[in-house]
């Protein structure tokens, strides 16, 4: 797969950049639904965000990445 496309790069989705940096930020927020039409970048954006956030310690063999 290709690196993603940088966050910063995406235009004409400000207000779904700041919720999903709001919820990186604060995650007591508790989540971000993000809906849209086909090819509005929301599976970009999100992918985007993922690239810029740390790892997490993931236990090994969990299939839903449990906290250690």
């Amino acid at each position: 797969m290709n690196a993603p496309y940088p966050l910063s790069a995406i235009v004409g989705q400000e207000d779904l950049k700041l919720a999903l940096l709001l919820n990186a930020v604060s995650p007591e927020v508790g989540g971000v639904l993000v809906r849209g039409e086909k090819g509005t970048a929301k599976s970009t954006a999100v992918r985007a965000l993922a690239k810029l956030l740390p790892p997490i310690e993931v236990v090994s063999g969990c299939p839903y990445s449990c906290d250690p």
